[in-house]
């Protein structure tokens, strides 16, 4: 297939990975791996000979803001990655992130690595910033550069989200985007945001299922053609 979608648990929803999603192949699961886990989701895609001319992201705003410094980063993203594949495509931030997670050293450990724990661990980070956390910026990056050198279309953009979520969502500092050269990338992201009752989510984020099939069409014909 020609068209690659990536995303979070949200976009997961919508284009489950697990299922033929007829003109488009689906690589979306959840926001705890990072930008940085999608890249390499997308790289070792494009390293297995695939040829695709579309990248769709499709995640909602608040999932830029993973800087690895999550509960669930132990689990979803350094159990997966923190390997030797992948580790020289670290960067210096990811790798200092990654020097504040306790235990860190040890989750490639079987008996850790096959289980479900992790450490109760609660990031002491500053947060300057309100929607690209400093990771997520370096690794969009890389899939910008991913898109030069293998001459795809990246389109990034967000399922629905709840209204309960727009006021946060319109203070978003839009400067943090034309910092990082991504004006291109985001030019119709927040405009493009589908607002919908709360009560139409199962927990605020995620869609509820007769809601799904109505906007997996939605997006296929206005975005996936």
């Amino acid at each position: 297939m020609k068209k690659l979608l990536l995303g979070d648990s949200v976009g997961n929803q919508l284009f489950p990975n697990t299922t033929a999603n007829d003109t488009v192949n689906s690589l979306c699961c959840n926001q705890a791996i990072g930008i940085i886990g999608h890249f390499f989701l997308l790289n070792n895609y494009l390293e297995a000979g695939n040829d695709v001319d579309t990248v769709f992201m499709l995640f909602t705003p608040s999932s830029f803001l993973n800087n690895l410094n999550q509960i669930y980063t132990y689990h979803y993203f350094l159990k997966p990655f923190y390997k030797n594949e992948y580790k020289p495509l670290f960067t210096a931030t990811v790798n200092e992130q990654i020097k504040k997670i306790p235990y860190s050293a040890f989750c490639q450990v079987p008996t850790i690595l096959t289980s479900n724990w992790a450490p109760n661990f609660k990031s002491k980070d500053k947060i300057d910033y309100t929607f690209i956390s400093p990771v997520s910026a370096e690794y969009l990056k890389k899939i910008k550069l991913l898109s030069i050198r293998h001459n795809f279309k990246l389109i990034i953009l967000s399922p629905p989200v709840s209204f309960r979520k727009k006021m946060k969502f319109d203070k978003i500092n839009k400067n943090e985007i034309a910092k990082n050269n991504f004006d291109d990338e985001f030019k119709d992201y927040f405009k493009t945001i589908i607002y919908l009752n709360d009560s139409l989510f199962m927990d605020g984020t995620h869609l509820k299922k007769e809601e799904l099939v109505y906007y997996r069409a939605f997006y296929k014909k206005t975005y996936i053609k």
